[in-house]
């Protein structure tokens, strides 16, 4: 009988070397370390190759190089004749910016907004002339044109391949590139000129609208599939305040899946509590690792270590010999520099409210 809840959890990192038929293989051993649930890696497919599978290109197809669906049953069957149940990571915040991998993407810089798959990404048409800026070549363009060529309807650079708007295949190269809905540009340009939302700072994984409830329906079907059948028993959702509107999200949720055991990657500062409206069970346990950590730490030791640093380093306050200042200088730079792109994008939501 498979417990309702986790009580302990063992998580295994999937990957091409450690698919699905591996992790079954390894349930009588897992078992018998007194465990309740296997914690899985990202099931969806993602990049070919992906070694942690955080990068979704689907979410309608259980991953093809883990064993695919048939796989992830069988590994189902294989932990639950051991009582073991199995709790999977979902990432509903973004996806993989693969153009030719993610094929909602590719018709979206193939069609432009008035694909049907336009509502997916939070892209932010009003810049770049309406043109997605898409931050893959190594050089600036006038060095890489060159290395990028038209086969038939797609265009290539190196392992990169890009949809051609209809009736442009036979245009100039020059204005070939000014006519699709992408730009193509060097990848320096993302810290100030990206116009979509993603990742922090990682330009290769896209924001996905989940506030949208089409774009939820559409991206959940299959994982609300395996949970009505009994392959799926619990979530750990990845990154939830990356969403427009994490509670909403998650309630949301909780209606598709009957209040189905979830936790959330919420990374909770000493004094932050999980907010209470979120229909969870809590966190995958950051909060509680450190006060783990923290039984291997001596609080009283800190001043001395801060000044030994201080006297070998001789560092300035703002660059590590004073938190907050250090905290204030770090968030300047990452507002400045690191974020900057994302900055101009909320400078024009504000404006337009204006």
């Amino acid at each position: 009988m498979t417990p309702l809840h986790p009580t302990a959890t063992y998580r295994l990192q999937l990957q091409p070397d450690l698919g699905f038929a591996a992790a079954a293989a390894a349930v009588p051993y897992l078992s018998s370390l007194g465990i309740s649930h296997l914690h899985l890696s990202p099931v969806f497919a993602a990049v070919p190759g992906s070694t942690h599978g955080y990068d979704v290109v689907d979410y309608a197809r259980v991953r093809a190089e883990l064993g695919g669906e048939d796989g992830l049953r069988a590994l189902a069957r294989a932990a639950h004749e051991y009582g073991l149940g199995l709790v999977v990571d979902i990432v509903p915040n973004h996806m993989a910016a693969a153009v030719r991998h993610n094929r909602p993407l590719y018709e979206v810089l193939r069609d432009g907004p008035s694909s049907p798959y336009a509502r997916w990404f939070d892209i932010d048409w009003r810049a770049q002339d309406g043109r997605v800026l898409l931050p893959v070549l190594a050089h600036r363009l006038g060095e890489e044109l060159p290395h990028l060529k038209v086969d038939g309807d797609v265009l290539r650079y190196y392992e990169h391949e890009f949809p051609l708007r209809e009736g442009t295949r036979t245009l100039p190269l020059p204005e070939l590139l000014d006519a699709q809905w992408y730009r193509l540009a060097w990848w320096r340009l993302a810290r100030t000129e990206l116009n979509y939302r993603r990742f922090f700072t990682i330009s290769e994984l896209i924001a996905v609208r989940m506030e949208d409830p089409e774009v939820f329906e559409r991206t959940h079907a299959t994982l609300l599939r395996l949970l009505r059948e009994g392959v799926v028993d619990g979530l750990r959702v990845d990154h939830p305040d990356g969403l427009a509107d994490p509670g909403g999200y998650l309630q949301r949720l909780a209606d598709a899946t009957g209040g189905r055991w979830t936790v959330v990657e919420k990374i909770l500062e000493a004094d932050e509590h999980l907010p209470a409206a979120w229909p969870v069970a809590g966190t995958t346990g950051y909060d509680a690792l450190r006060h783990v950590d923290g039984l291997f730490t001596d609080p009283a030791g800190a001043d001395r270590l801060l000044g030994l640093f201080r006297r070998f380093t001789g560092v300035p306050d703002d660059r590590g010999g004073e938190w907050a200042a250090t905290v204030r200088r770090a968030a300047q730079h990452v507002v400045t520099h690191e974020l900057a792109t994302e900055v101009d994008r909320l400078t024009r939501e504000a404006a337009a409210l204006c």
